[in-house]
């Protein structure tokens, strides 16, 4: 088969449009507040489905609305959850005309963890720090600061983003390898592990002129459209990961393809910016050896932005987004017997996923956070 045979064949087999939407988003978790330590919107999520809408599907929809006495102008995820038979019912007409899901769920707390555990405790310095054995390294570490760690490490890390300050993120370092010395973690190993790999990282801070230290400690900041620099933001990693496993399912022939992003005035040159230096990774030679995604990109995907209330696809993006999180966040942190109808809907969307294609559900937690919510923990790498 040809090139132009191949394209044609792909254009008539799989979506050329992807509708993202997201649900619990608080920006730049610097600062955000105590919410993301706290038990109300600890999880973000995003998710993408793609869907080619032609007029059938609209009826479809339409008619789904009208079963369930949905008669806002817009379906919002908030009336969705509450009305589990129609997101099972939405869900049987995604299956039905072939609609892959992608959803990344974070734990924002884990999320800042996981930047400290990449800026300080194990910082990249080489391709040996994405192999599989490094990535392990990483995420046992991160669940242990993460579920035994105290709160004030992390508070510590987001003042030293908002300070800047060389002293302040000098004795962050510090303060890690103290809190390491005196804690019982209970896997054997994994306290020296962060007074050794912390320690190694404070070495090479206090080589470095102090401007350029403060820089290599700190997460890579964006710039907002008022000149804000915006440090820790869940929603950026979670697009640009969800356009890898894009890039996956469709074996990286992503050209032709539009992502359809609900409108953010705040957001949108970042998303855009960051899209761009995502696809120059493959010149640079950056390989990340993910089963789930797909970083190096050989073609390039438009991306569009839209308001939900013109696009029948960011509203099904919406209600799966924010029926995922609320789900998590009623489960694990409120205290919430779930009922047969929400867990069978969730469980669905989990046993669905495909994880070598890239598409279902992609949860950023500890590992025992994943477990309680009855799935079994799988490694993402190759």
């Amino acid at each position: 088969m040809g090139q132009t045979e191949a394209s044609i064949d792909r254009a008539h087999s799989v979506p050329m449009a992807y509708y993202i939407d997201e649900s619990g988003n608080t920006g730049d978790l610097t600062t955000a507040g105590g919410e993301i330590y706290g038990f109300e919107q600890r999880m973000f999520t995003l998710a993408a489905v793609g869907c080619d809408i032609d007029d059938a599907f609209m009826e479809r929809f339409k008619v789904l609305r009208t079963a369930h006495r949905i008669q806002s102008p817009e379906v919002k995820s908030r009336q969705a959850y509450n009305r589990p038979q129609f997101v099972s019912d939405l869900l049987d007409l995604l299956e039905e005309r072939g609609c892959p899901i992608f959803i990344e769920a974070v734990d924002k707390h884990y999320f800042v963890i996981a930047n400290i555990i990449d800026r300080i405790v194990v910082p990249y310095l080489g391709p040996c720090d994405v192999q599989p054995r490094s990535l392990w390294i990483k995420g046992v570490i991160a669940d242990h600061m993460a579920i035994y760690g105290p709160p004030e490490l992390a508070q510590a890390f987001i003042a030293c983003c908002q300070s800047r300050d060389y002293v302040e993120v000098r004795d962050f370092y510090k303060q890690i390898i103290r809190w390491a010395q005196k804690s019982r973690l209970p896997t054997e190993g994994v306290a020296d592990a962060f007074v050794r790999f912390t320690r190694d990282s404070l070495k090479d801070f206090r080589k470095l002129p102090k401007a350029k230290a403060v820089e290599s400690a700190l997460p890579i900041p964006d710039t907002s459209p008022k000149g804000r620099l915006l440090w820790v933001l869940p929603n950026l990693t979670s697009f640009t990961h969800i356009y890898a496993r894009i890039n996956r399912f469709l074996e990286k022939q992503v050209s032709g393809v539009t992502l359809f992003h609900d409108e953010q005035l705040q957001f949108n040159d970042v998303l855009r910016q960051n899209k761009g230096l995502m696809e120059g990774f493959t010149a640079q030679n950056m390989k990340l050896p993910l089963k789930t995604a797909d970083f190096e990109f050989s073609e390039s995907a438009k991306l569009e932005f839209i308001h939900s209330h013109d696009s029948i696809g960011i509203q099904i993006s919406d209600v799966l987004a924010g029926f995922v999180a609320r789900y998590i966040q009623d489960v694990v942190w409120g205290g919430i017997a779930m009922d047969v109808d929400r867990m069978a809907i969730f469980n669905r969307i989990v046993i669905t996923s495909e994880r070598e294609r890239g598409t279902g559900v992609n949860i950023v937690a500890p590992e025992s956070l994943i477990r309680f919510l009855g799935i079994t923990s799988r490694a993402n790498y190759f």
